[in-house]
């Protein structure tokens, strides 16, 4: 008998390894249910404008299994990930919980309702908070209507951070049904000795062509609207004549902005570099190149912010948005600033205070261990570990 079963969309690079180290903890005691796996097949990503599969393996190390659900339309629509092979699944497996990440799909709907209709207890890790959209008081209303019905089902709630934390108390969550299991990205460099991440970074900005001295703003990303690139073009031109001397920026990403962003750069010109995409096993020497990553986007969806996470773990200091929804988590921490989101004045203060630090790698070490692949595991891990056999 199946202990828990995880349902899944698709294999995604910053979950993949949770199971990983999940497995690890608790053998045997779980199983993935995927229902596509485009993204190691390979797919269209119409935000980056490419297509791609990740370069970080997705379905190593723990037990899963893909019932190919993909149906017209795939993750772009509801009704794009059937619920084919989940009533055979329950029937099969006996699980006595199930954890869900998303309900934005048929198939996880499907997992939902069988659940429930079995007594099987319901256990949710979201990205949902309220404060990464605008919406009208009607509307807000109903939301959270919808919300309080769907989870007096839901058994346990394990929340990503604290906006989602909030989120759950907002709509009728008792605090003792919930357990963090924060956001998290494995820290490639972890295992570097400070020379050799110094090395990597110097090997980096040599071949960027930035100097020593010169202060380098990092973006990490899709180049579309969400995500308001443009801001920090614009802050740029409003630091000082000598900070303006001294500080280069650097996107790393694509996208449908693209092109006007290179524009703007060259009529103001603002020493822009554009890297292009990158995949995730190539990323880390440019985070050990930045000094300040910005991540300045608009309340359109930025329910956590993952780049922050692996920002901080490369020791670069951070200017974040409050639309961003780790700038709960991250806000207060010492070389991390949170501003208006569109105020361009306010990032341009942010990053002329950031710019007074020195590169230190392993600042934020200490408190990136509750953001860990090791924490979020053990959390479910516990959880697991108190279901009846």
């Amino acid at each position: 008998m199946t202990q828990l079963l995880i349902f899944e969309t698709h294999p995604v690079q910053y979950r993949a390894p949770v199971f990983r180290e999940l497995q690890h903890l608790l053998p045997k005691s779980f199983e993935v249910i995927f229902a596509s796996d485009f993204s190691v097949r390979g797919y269209l990503d119409r935000e980056f404008g490419q297509t791609f599969a990740w370069n970080t393996p997705l379905l190593e190390g723990y037990p899963f299994r893909i019932l190919g659900n993909d149906q017209t339309g795939g993750i772009h629509r509801w009704s794009g990930l059937s619920g084919k092979g989940i009533e055979r699944l329950f029937v099969q497996t006996n699980p006595s919980a199930v954890l869900l990440h998303s309900f934005g799909y048929r198939f996880c709907w499907s997992a939902f309702w069988h659940a429930k209709l079995r007594g099987i207890p319901i256990w949710i890790r979201m990205e949902t908070q309220d404060n990464a959209g605008k919406r009208g008081r009607i509307k807000g209303v109903i939301r959270s209507t919808v919300y309080r019905t769907v989870y007096k089902s839901v058994s346990l709630f394990f929340a990503i951070g604290q906006a989602n934390r909030r989120h759950y108390l907002t709509h009728g969550t008792p605090e003792s049904r919930i357990r963090d299991a924060h956001y998290c990205t494995v820290n490639s460099v972890i295992t570097f000795t400070a020379t050799e991440k110094s090395q990597k970074r110097l090997g980096m900005r040599s071949e960027l062509g930035i100097q020593s001295e010169e202060t380098l703003i990092g973006f990490f990303g899709k180049l579309i609207p969400k995500k308001d690139p443009f801001i920090i073009l614009e802050a740029w031109r409003k630091l000082s004549c000598e900070q303006r001397s001294r500080t280069k920026i650097m996107f790393v990403g694509s996208g449908e902005l693209e092109k006007q962003l290179r524009a703007l750069a060259d009529q103001h010109a603002i020493p822009a570099i554009f890297i292009g995409f990158v995949n995730q096993a190539e990323l880390m020497p440019y985070y050990l190149a930045t000094d300040i990553l910005v991540l300045p986007s608009r309340r359109m969806g930025e329910t956590w912010g993952l780049v922050v996470n692996e920002a901080l773990d490369a020791g670069c200091s951070v200017a974040i948005s409050d639309a961003v929804g780790c700038s709960m988590d991250f806000g207060d921490w010492e070389r991390v600033r949170v501003f208006p989101e569109g105020n361009t004045r306010a990032l341009t203060t942010a990053i002329a205070a950031l710019r007074e630090y020195h590169r230190d790698f392993s600042w934020a070490t200490a408190r990136m261990l509750n953001y860990s692949v090791g924490s979020a595991a053990a959390s479910i891990a516990a959880e697991i570990a108190l279901l009846k056999k």
